[in-house]
């Protein structure tokens, strides 16, 4: 009448087995994993955003729940046989971070649920990272009596879920529980209790030789103390067992199976019901203003293995100074972030081009035969593309530097928290941008590979402090006109919006 405990191991072992590797084409992951876009200040875009959650949680902690009644005794040496080959089949299918337990029950040693030497539950290992340790423990399994048809079951879950302990009587008689030997899940692993029975459970308060029944816990509090200790259920029914572990897997999101058939098929409904453990899924996005992200829903509960679909919002201050900004989001799994096989964090980046602003003006530095003089214009298109030209040119005798752009390759604005006297009505009043010239070094031939950096700073109108400064490279050469400097002459503006 008891389900024959080999079964279950080779049931693990050959479950195991044939879960798939994850791999950089059906692991977890992150689509898109790239997202550019343009967004101008005050609106927003919206992206379809799909988590690819792990078939099988790769931070793994199984408790494994068995039943030692008299019957299981001509099957502990191909348990003891078979164990160190679980442990290596759930390694070999792709759970990198594994910790397993074993706990037994058998009943409550009163008439009629058991007999002398029974108990009601006992963590024979707590959970553990170490094959040894864990086969060590199944090898020290030995069977006892049992009772009645019914079984500790409740008692056991409630226990391996909450470590309280039991005294039965005053003063205290046998089939007490000692506190402490709850299974210590990791908080950030995915918790499994598999219990094996072929029994229905007793109950609180079922007729027995105790004053007052039963004195086991009640399915209403072994229910919730499974649910509070986020442990997901699986049960392996053999005939005769009941719909309590029906019951507790869909409170838990976890499932049972049937053990009445080929060893086959009940592998491959273990499988299964491990990639039908539901997880929470949500978005998290390390964005900083001007940008902001939501993510609609909140939270997706999916089975493992299957995707989540969320929409997510970029935003874009109205105030946003035009420039390119990055980020990244990534999921968080049971509230853990979504790792690769590698333990490095799955990351989505993103790349928001903000058309905002353009430079006008010109103006000198200095004065007489020694100044420096400049202007152009510079400013963003519609689709984030970039036009303008710059001039400059150094009138001292000793340089007589001249240079013309070429392209303008880059371009970006903020605001410095500088001068608020007379401030640009633009989202910002320092421009930065830079490009390839061709420049002339006095009598020298003109050069047309150089490169220049120009900071303009637009404090108010007209010349209110604005300043300027350039750099410039040709090869070996470099013509350097920082620190930014007041401008003598001249303006520089800052407009908002974008060019036509």
């Amino acid at each position: 009448m008891r389900t024959k405990l080999f079964v279950l191991f080779a049931v693990l072992a050959m479950a195991f087995a044939v879960i798939p590797l994850a791999s950089a084409a059906d692991g977890p992951g992150l689509t898109p994993d790239t997202v550019e876009v343009i967004v101008f200040p005050g609106e927003s875009a919206a992206i379809d955003k799909t988590v690819h959650t792990p078939e099988i949680p790769p931070k793994l902690d199984v408790c494994v729940v068995i039943d030692l009644s008299g019957s299981y005794n001509d099957d502990l040496p191909n348990i003891k046989a078979v164990a160190p080959q679980v442990w290596d089949d759930i390694v070999a299918a792709g759970v990198s971070d594994l910790q397993m337990g074993l706990a037994t029950f058998i009943d409550f040693p009163h008439d009629p649920w058991g007999g002398d030497g029974d108990y009601a539950y006992r963590l024979d290992e707590q959970l553990t990272p170490t094959k040894a340790i864990w086969v060590a423990a199944i090898d020290a399994m030995v069977t006892n009596w049992g009772g009645d048809e019914p079984e500790s079951q409740y008692e056991a879950f409630y226990q391996l879920a909450t470590g309280a302990g039991l005294t039965i009587g005053i003063p205290e008689v046998p089939g007490s529980i000692e506190r402490g030997q709850q299974c210590d899940f990791r908080p950030d692993a995915t918790k499994v209790a598999i219990m094996t029975t072929d029994a229905s459970f007793h109950n609180a308060g079922d007729a027995g030789s105790l004053p007052g029944g039963y004195p086991g816990h009640s399915a209403v509090d072994t229910t919730a103390a499974l649910v509070a200790a986020d442990i997901v259920v699986i049960g392996l029914k053999a005939p005769g067992a009941g719909g309590e572990l029906d019951a507790l897997a869909a409170a838990t999101g976890g499932s049972t199976l049937d053990t009445s058939g080929d060893s086959s098929d009940i592998a491959e409904a273990i499988l299964k019901a491990l990639e039908a453990i539901e997880v929470d899924v949500t978005m998290e996005s390390d964005c900083e203003w001007p940008i902001t992200t939501t993510f609609e829903p909140a939270t997706i509960t999916v089975p493992s293995g299957e995707d989540a679909v969320f929409v997510e919002t970029i935003s874009v201050a109205p105030d946003a100074p035009g420039d390119t900004y990055t980020c990244v989001d990534w999921a968080v799994i049971d509230g853990e972030p979504m790792l690769d096989a590698t333990d490095a964090l799955i990351l989505e980046t993103k790349t928001i081009h903000v058309p905002e602003g353009f430079l006008t003006g010109g103006g000198q530095v200095g004065g007489a035969k020694d100044k420096i003089s400049f202007g152009g214009n510079v400013g963003f298109l519609a689709d984030f593309s970039i036009v303008g030209q710059w001039q400059f040119q150094d009138h001292a005798k000793s340089s007589r530097l001249i240079m013309h752009s070429l392209t303008i390759d880059t371009l970006k604005f903020w605001d410095d928290g500088g001068i608020p006297a007379d401030p640009p009505s633009a989202n910002a009043n320092v421009a930065e941008f830079s490009g390839t010239a061709r420049v002339k070094d006095g009598k020298a031939k003109w050069v047309d590979t150089c490169v220049f950096n120009v900071v303009a700073h637009d404090h108010g109108e007209p010349n209110v402090a604005d300043m300027y400064g350039i750099h410039i490279e040709c090869g070996a050469d470099v013509y350097d006109y920082f620190p930014i400097a007041d401008l003598d002459k001249g303006n520089l503006q800052i407009h908002s919006g974008v060019k036509d």
